[in-house]
């Protein structure tokens, strides 16, 4: 069953084109990376998934609902989480507080069932050890668990990651793959991945799609698409780039 589906999706910028004609479908259970080089369209994409961008043409449709109009607020109590590339927490509340905002607007959980959601998701994230620490005291690492944190949270059936691997070290990059992995297994969502740290992908994903000028290139399999000499040359600007990109994250 597909939990996402994107119906010839169009959205431009001036001169600028982020989605033209686009048409993607993305199963429950699934695990999707997106991978392009820089103004391909991958934050649009997913703003127009989450709600925080309108599509000028096309239709979005989620879980069999058609949620092309809907608000962000409403497509995330259906089930859409999504983590930015650069974190959003509320300063002003400590990381527990965060996270049970999360679980009471984004999962509808109420009392010691929202309390007890929270507390879950900051054990699975690593983050149960600062639950009281105001989330301004946070460094960017540790702001990027909260943001995934607070995505899991919400219980979604689609998890939109935003590079949240960036910046991580590679023991770092190795648990979250394990987070994400274990996430997907206990509770069947579908993940869709933007991220630059290839090794992150490779790890993780089923199927690997390639974006440049807000077309698709390739969709596949990791290894075919990062293997295809048309997504080595728009992905990195030449095929050596790309195989050196590879080898640093063997």
């Amino acid at each position: 069953m597909n939990v996402l589906e994107l119906d010839r999706i169009a959205k431009r910028f001036g001169r600028v084109t982020v989605a033209d004609d686009l048409t993607l479908s993305v199963r429950q259970g699934d695990a999707v990376g997106v991978v392009g080089p820089n103004g391909a369209g991958k934050t649009s994409l997913f703003g127009m998934i989450s709600g925080d961008l309108r599509p000028d043409a096309g239709e979005v449709r989620f879980d069999g609902h058609r949620v092309t109009l809907l608000d962000p607020s409403v497509r995330c109590r259906l089930g859409i989480g999504r983590t930015y590339q650069v974190p959003r927490p509320f300063l002003g509340l400590s990381v527990f507080e965060n996270t049970l905002v999360a679980a009471q607007q984004g999962a509808r959980a109420r009392g010691r069932a929202s309390y007890a959601l929270a507390a879950r998701v900051l054990g699975e994230t690593g983050l149960a050890d600062l639950a009281g620490r105001p989330a301004a005291q946070l460094g960017l690492l540790q702001r990027k668990r909260l943001e995934l944190a607070r995505a899991l949270a919400t219980r979604p059936k689609l998890l939109l990651l935003d590079e949240v691997a960036g910046g991580l070290t590679d023991p770092e990059v190795t648990e979250l793959v394990a987070l994400i992995t274990a996430a997907r297994e206990r509770d069947g969502l579908a993940v869709l991945w933007i991220e630059h740290v290839v090794r992150a992908l490779t790890a993780t994903v089923d199927r690997l799609i390639c974006l440049a000028g807000g077309r698709i290139i390739g969709d596949g399999g990791p290894l075919e698409v990062l293997g295809s000499p048309a997504v080595k040359e728009v992905f990195l600007g030449t095929a050596d780039a790309l195989t050196e990109a590879e080898n640093r994250d063997a």
